[in-house]
């Protein structure tokens, strides 16, 4: 496996995830383009899916408690969390994220805004991977426990 990257390689991941987010916001604030997909029922369907993100998100942020960070590395003094969602669901508020861009894709189903939404969520895909590697190398449970849980892609 990799060598773990370096705190300071964490916190530009930090960066860039928010970076991409305000991008893809802005990108289906702006509004470009016709949107692929018509009716109430992707409206809906969006509205359920972004509703469920939060779910996920409000979950995760609620089990990390003050382990909580946006930075891939695992916090000093932290612990590994294996409760609540984390008991089923490795990355929370990844996959939640996910629904949302998904969710708010599908209420305004622009090319851009598609485009955005694929790129918010490669990166989490990225930034997963970086962040067990940090997790791996912090907590010596965390192998068993990836076996056991299911992870955001």
């Amino acid at each position: 496996m990799d060598a773990t990257p370096s705190i300071a390689a964490s916190r530009a991941y930090a960066a860039a995830q928010t970076v991409l987010l305000v991008i893809f916001a802005a990108i289906l604030l702006w509004n470009p383009g016709d949107p692929l997909l018509r009716g109430e029922a992707w409206r809906f369907a969006g509205s359920i899916l972004g509703v469920a993100g939060l779910i996920v998100i409000a979950a995760g942020f609620g089990a990390l408690g003050r382990n909580i960070q946006v930075a891939p590395h695992a916090k000093e003094g932290a612990q590994l969390v294996q409760s609540g969602i984390y008991r089923v669901l490795r990355h929370p508020i990844y996959t939640g994220i996910a629904a949302c861009v998904i969710g708010l894709w599908l209420r305004d189903s622009t090319i851009i805004a598609g485009i955005a939404a694929l790129v918010v969520i490669a990166f989490l895909g990225v930034k997963r991977r970086v962040e067990e590697r940090f997790l791996l190398a912090a907590y010596p449970d965390y192998a068993a426990y990836r076996t056991r849980t299911i992870a955001f892609p």
